[in-house]
């Protein structure tokens, strides 16, 4: 439960800040432009059609495609990471480990306290080794989403 508190934290605090107009192309659109400016996992991508329609805002809304890509993009550094160092792989580990202490820590927004301390002690753990609040923030926050 406290995972999805922080998720919910999370996504508020994304919405604080408002996004770039988005003219006329549209959620889908968006959704796939902001995606192919993000780096992500060679061996984790979330299937961008099922993302979109799960996603999708009320008609006329906007900034939701950032939110929902920042968790998913969270989701897939943390799989990616933890699957490369179960099968004992550094060196898949290692650039997994650079985008969990350097990327994903830059999400969640300064006013998200608790989800700016959660991502830097998730960091901090996977570093020494620990995979634990990787492994329930993928849990709690990565269930539904549907991976290529």
């Amino acid at each position: 439960m406290r995972f999805v508190c922080l998720l919910l934290l999370f996504v508020a605090g994304c919405g604080a800040a408002p996004a770039a107009p988005v003219s006329s192309v549209g959620y889908p659109d968006e959704v796939r432009s902001l995606y192919s400016t993000m780096k992500w996992p060679a061996d984790v991508r979330p299937d961008l059609e099922a993302l979109i329609k799960a996603t999708a805002p009320p008609a006329g809304e906007q900034g939701f495609a950032r939110q929902a890509l920042a968790v998913v993009n969270t989701c897939a550094w943390y799989r990616s990471w933890d699957a490369a160092v179960t099968r004992g792989d550094s060196a898949a580990a290692g650039p997994a480990l650079d985008a969990i202490t350097n990327l994903v820590t830059r999400y969640p927004p300064e006013d998200d306290r608790a989800g700016r301390q959660f991502v830097r002690d998730a960091a901090v753990r996977a570093a020494a080794g620990d995979p634990a609040p990787v492994r329930d923030y993928v849990d709690a926050n990565c269930f539904d989403t549907k991976w290529a």
